[in-house]
């Protein structure tokens, strides 16, 4: 076999193959031999015509060399894939095929594209600052009292936002009806999804009053879902009620209803916890975002298709996993939305461009930084996880017999490979921001727990919940 390799736009490698003549006439033979064992032709015990009249009696030798072809052709390219050592992403295709005089033919594989990565070491970002003020404790304190809030009828005034309003209305294009009527909507001003424009025109009417207007959606309106886009579509709206919310104290009684907690000091110490702690790992996942990005500017990686394609799919299965969950059909949603799932994926394929990319970045710089993580990394995450070894005679069975649980159920295959992959993202992105925030750290004024022995403890008993979902 004689192999020439040729790297296309497109991460194609394209793979020129000719077979050696004694092996591709040794195929051609194979096929003769087996179609010649069946075939009957005059004058001939069947299996018995010799080999010219079987040629001529299927009409040359074209025809078996097409057969010892499609025979050969799979053999050749696995060798070839072998021997250069080749990985493909996706499906061979086959762009030209020559039986004669030897039997040559030209595959392109989609395989795996080579990174120019861009200089990462060049790239500096500023530290994120995670510290909490009171209007953030007091904003969420707002919303937890809102979510208890009561609804009384109004009656004397426009809506507002923070009003719920219930609505009736009919929507046509034209003289024809764009959707079905609706009837007893019921949205709350500022906080339900709701188009502004129609959202302005609601609250410019009074209880019981009716309003008709029409409202033309830009083609590039993102606010409006793609079936409205462009159109211009005429609006009948019964404001049926207005109601306003009444707000519960901030007592010590709804503290505890809320949180557990004591006192409203203690509800507004730990929201600011949570505050602390979310803003803490969204500065570093925006740090770290914002460098992989940057690095992306100057690096170079020509996607095959058939990746894209896959990460498209992938993607695409999320979300109708996500829908399922949620009690919504995909061809419902689809129908709703108006779009086809061709569309769907041509709006996924930007993201999922973008994920392989910065996947890819991260993988090279991986393999530049030499981030490794071995069986010992593993076995000391295991041991800060479910802590130390309890002694049969210092603790009661009960606690020994879920230490042990714990112990055996992340020394399985599947979770060590789990704790391997996190503890290497962590050492990679750590190694990044590092060197990108000149060692400062992603965030500053970070989260972090008060005590490390309540946090040990908060892993162990994280731990615990696995084992037994385990069992």
């Amino acid at each position: 076999m004689k192999l020439t390799t040729e790297r296309k736009p497109g991460s194609i490698l394209e793979l020129s193959i000719t077979a050696d003549d004694a092996e591709f006439q040794e195929a051609v033979d194979s096929a003769i031999s087996r179609q010649a064992r069946n075939v009957q032709i005059p004058g001939f015990r069947k299996g018995k015509a010799p080999r010219h009249m079987v040629e001529r009696f299927y009409g040359g030798r074209e025809v078996f060399a097409q057969d010892a072809a499609e025979k050969l052709m799979d053999k050749l390219y696995q060798q070839a894939i072998k021997d250069e050592d080749i990985s493909p992403v996706g499906d061979p295709e086959l762009t030209s095929m020559e039986l004669e005089p030897t039997l040559a033919f030209v595959v392109a594989v989609p395989v795996y594209p080579e990174v120019e990565l861009g200089d990462y070491t060049a790239v500096r970002v500023d530290p994120v600052d995670a510290a909490v003020t009171d209007d953030d404790v007091e904003e969420v304190l707002g919303r937890l009292q809102r979510q208890r809030g009561t609804w009384k009828d109004v009656e004397d005034r426009k809506p507002t936002a923070g009003d719920q309003v219930t609505i009736d209305y009919t929507v046509h294009e034209g003289d024809e009806e764009f959707q079905e009527p609706v009837e007893g909507a019921v949205w709350v001003l500022g906080e339900t999804n709701l188009l502004e424009q129609l959202r302005e025109r609601i609250e410019d009417l009074t209880p019981g009053e009716t309003g008709e207007f029409e409202l033309f959606f830009e083609e590039d309106d993102e606010s409006a879902d793609p079936n409205i886009r462009g159109k211009q579509l005429k609006y009948s709206v019964t404001l049926q009620g207005v109601k306003e919310r009444e707000l519960p104290e901030l007592t010590d009684e709804l503290a505890k209803e809320l949180a557990d907690v004591e006192t409203v000091d203690e509800l507004r110490e730990q929201i600011r916890e949570d505050i602390h702690q979310g803003k803490t790992g969204d500065g570093r996942n925006e740090v770290l975002n914002k460098i992989i990005d940057t690095v992306a500017e100057t690096t170079t990686i020509d996607l095959p298709e058939a990746m894209i394609e896959e990460e498209v799919e992938h993607q695409l299965s999320h979300r109708k996993e996500d829908l399922q969950r949620q009690g919504i059909s995909w061809e419902q949603m689809l129908m709703f939305g108006g779009r086809t799932e061709d569309e769907m994926k041509d709006d996924i394929r930007p993201d999922a461009e973008r994920r392989l990319r910065n996947t890819m970045i991260l993988q090279e710089i991986a393999k530049r930084e030499d981030i490794e993580i071995t069986d010992e990394d593993v076995d000391t995450e295991i041991d800060a996880i479910a802590g130390p070894d309890l002694n049969p005679d210092e603790a009661d069975a009960e606690a020994v017999e879920r230490a042990r649980r714990m112990r055996e159920v992340y020394n399985g295959d599947y979770f060590r490979n789990v704790l391997k992959n996190d503890l290497f993202e962590r050492k990679l992105t750590n190694r990044i921001i590092e060197i990108a925030t000149e060692g400062k750290g992603a965030v500053l004024n970070a989260w972090a727990p008060a005590d490390e022995e309540a946090a040990a403890e908060e892993s162990a008993e994280a731990a615990a919940e696995v084992a037994d979902d385990a069992e």
